[in-house]
């Protein structure tokens, strides 16, 4: 049954309609009843009620233009604690005297772009704790509009909320009552949607100096603070696949990973000299020319990068002690790609970088990728550098492989020990024998 009660306040009419939660096998009976009530309450000359409440209200949908008509003088209605999800119509123009519309603590997640546009009085609107995910401006379009309420709902965090920046006077944003306490949804959950937003609106602006795509990944709070200052943003540009010669001279602040993957870049001095790349911790510059990375010998960066992929390039060696040096003291570095580059195979520059391959096998992901150079007069050829021993990485193939220069120097130092000793041994047989020194220690003063 519905609890329906009427009740009247010097000139004010209220009428609160109660609907109990049913089974489902009752919800049709429980909706027609819900017209019968509405019938009857114009039927029996309430329709000059000001004030009507739906405690629950028992369909997914609510069509003002068809529950309302005949309210003409109603100025207050409010929906409350309800499986609503939608206002499937605008409201009628002959409700002149509307002043305040409440409906909170529903599923409420649709409204039409013109559901208040009739509306010649409305001054509050109160929309809290809601499901609305997205909320057009044209929403608010009601000169008459004052107060609007909008907190606890799970808002998309997009450039589509950027009308809420506007603080001139009459504006939308300008009415919105509890902006401050407004919060984004997936994924900034929780996080304060007004400096957000305003993160994004500006990511936008410098993005349009660039030949990227730019979008903000996440934030996180400095110190436990919410505001927009107290925010560290993580902002990934993608100038991938861009035919790219060079780094680009400007990047949006706050660039945490930058994609360059699939270009014509040679030279990564940028990342040493250029102040724009210093949030830059993961840069992707896979299948481009690099050719070295000798420049970033003592860079900051290279002792904060945090991922760094530069398979697919032009690389035949690197300062090995140099990136050892960063590998060892840089917190930061958890991702190295050297894979798919022509590796120099020779005894000056491979054992170095073997030892390099081995004592970071954490940090350097695609070692199985990372090969000699391939050559087809070369027994190295396409090997795995890591797996290389120094016989193969020292000993040229066109060399005799049994009478090696070293073999012969090994051989005559050997010879002279074998030497030294024998005279040693001679020296005292024959100083025990006949009591005279060795000649040489004879004619030593």
């Amino acid at each position: 049954m519905y609890i329906v009660h009427t009740a009247s306040q010097k000139t004010t009419r209220f009428v609160i309609i109660h609907v109990p939660t049913f089974t489902s096998n009752a919800t049709l009976r429980k909706v027609d009843n819900v017209s019968f009530v509405l019938t009857a309450l114009k039927m029996n000359g309430e329709q000059d009620v000001q004030v009507l409440i739906f405690c629950v209200w028992p369909k997914a949908t609510f069509d003002p233009q068809e529950i309302l008509r005949g309210f003409t003088y109603l100025r207050k209605l409010m929906i409350a604690n309800s499986n609503l999800t939608r206002l499937s119509t605008a409201f009628p123009s002959e409700m002149q005297f509307l002043e305040k519309i409440n409906v909170t603590d529903t599923k409420l997640r649709l409204l039409p772009n013109d559901a208040f546009s009739n509306l010649r009085t409305l001054s509050c609107l109160d929309l809290r704790n809601n499901a609305l995910e997205e909320i057009s401006i044209t929403v608010f379009d009601v000169p008459t509009l004052k107060d609007i309420y909008l907190a606890g709902n799970p808002l998309r965090c997009t450039e589509d909320v950027a009308w809420i920046l506007d603080s001139s006077e009459g504006s939308a944003a300008s009415k919105v009552v509890d902006k401050d306490k407004l919060l984004c949804a997936t994924p900034h959950d929780g996080r304060p949607l007004v400096p957000i937003v305003e993160i994004i609106v500006t990511l936008k602006e410098e993005c349009k100096e660039t030949v990227c795509d730019c979008e903000l990944i996440y934030v996180v709070a400095r110190a436990g603070k919410l505001t927009q200052r107290q925010l560290i943003a993580f902002t990934s540009v993608n100038c991938s696949h861009r035919d790219l010669t060079e780094m680009p001279e400007i990047l949006p602040a706050d660039t945490t990973t930058l994609h360059l993957s699939g270009n014509k870049i040679k030279d990564l001095t940028p990342l040493a000299t250029n102040p724009a790349y210093k949030s830059v911790l993961d840069l992707y510059i896979d299948d481009n020319l690099v050719e070295s990375i000798a420049r970033l010998e003592g860079s900051d960066w290279l002792d904060r990068f945090r991922l760094l992929n530069l398979r697919g390039n032009k690389l035949t060696d690197l300062p090995t002690y140099a990136l050892e040096n960063a590998l060892l003291y840089n917190s930061n570095a958890a991702n190295l790609y050297l894979g798919n580059n022509s590796w120099t195979c020779d005894c000056h520059f491979t054992p170095g970088f073997q030892d390099l391959l081995i004592r970071h096998p954490n940090i350097i992901k695609d070692i199985n990728d990372i090969r000699c150079a391939f050559t087809s007069d070369n027994d190295n050829s396409n090997k795995q550098i890591r797996d290389l021993t120094r016989t193969e990485i020292c000993i040229s193939p066109d060399e005799d492989s049994w009478l090696h220069p070293l073999d012969i120097l090994n051989i005559i130092l050997a010879s002279l020990i074998f030497l030294v000793l024998g005279k040693l041994l001679y020296d005292y047989w024959s100083f025990k024998k006949t009591g005279k020194l060795p000649w040489i220690v004879a004619k030593i003063p």
